[in-house]
């Protein structure tokens, strides 16, 4: 375990190198038993589009269920929509797999305990967590499920928006992020002329 992917605000550090399975796994152990001891039965779980992510979420995903959570899988999502699911969902927690603006190669995660995002100690408690084996034994198993909370996200947002009479054409490019995932979708239902930039690159000349 690399003690220095636990920083102030988050989890973070080289997706294949800092973060194997079995690092993984302690970490939802370790994770799963902390939301649990501070109230948590029914929590979130999101990622972004990294290469890592699908791996690393299978392996938090099995760990926070056998810690006896209930996890409703968002999806694909940028972290503002996980946050948006505790919320609307009205769950005790969740967690966002993702290293935001950090390169391709790295992941991390971003914990929620209740409505707040933890830092600092109690991060630190994680790791203590896993130094000391300090898990969830015996619990039920929890449930999982499914939520597509990006079309809830999509109608709140636009729901929220009231523009002007006139309209402009938008280029959108999600440089390679989650939140052109719900950037295109918000603009056309605000009635936005909307060019995906990757269906521009495809029939552009240029």
């Amino acid at each position: 375990m690399n003690p220095r992917v636990f920083r102030e605000y988050d989890i973070r550090g080289n997706g294949d190198a800092d973060f194997p399975d079995d690092f993984v796994a302690d970490l939802g152990r370790a994770t799963g038993a902390y939301l649990a001891d501070n109230g948590a039965r029914r929590i979130t779980l999101g990622r972004d589009c990294r290469l890592s992510s699908p791996r690393i979420h299978a392996v938090m995903k099995r760990e926070l269920l056998a810690s006896g959570l209930d996890v409703i899988d968002v999806g694909i999502v940028h972290t503002p929509a996980l946050y948006f699911s505790v919320f609307h969902l009205e769950a005790d927690g969740g967690v966002m797999i993702t290293a935001s603006h950090n390169p391709a190669e790295d992941n991390g995660f971003k914990i929620v305990a209740g409505r707040t995002t933890i830092y600092g100690a109690a991060i630190q408690q994680l790791r203590e967590r896993i130094e000391k084996r300090a898990f969830r034994t015996g619990a039920t198993p929890g449930k999982a499920s499914d939520h597509d909370i990006l079309k809830d996200y999509v109608a709140y947002i636009a729901n929220n928006i009231q523009l002007g009479s006139r309209r402009f054409k938008v280029v959108v490019d999600g440089g390679n992020g989650t939140g052109g995932v719900a950037a295109v979708p918000i603009l056309k239902t605000l009635g936005v002329d909307v060019e995906d930039i990757r269906l521009f690159r495809r029939t552009s000349p240029i």
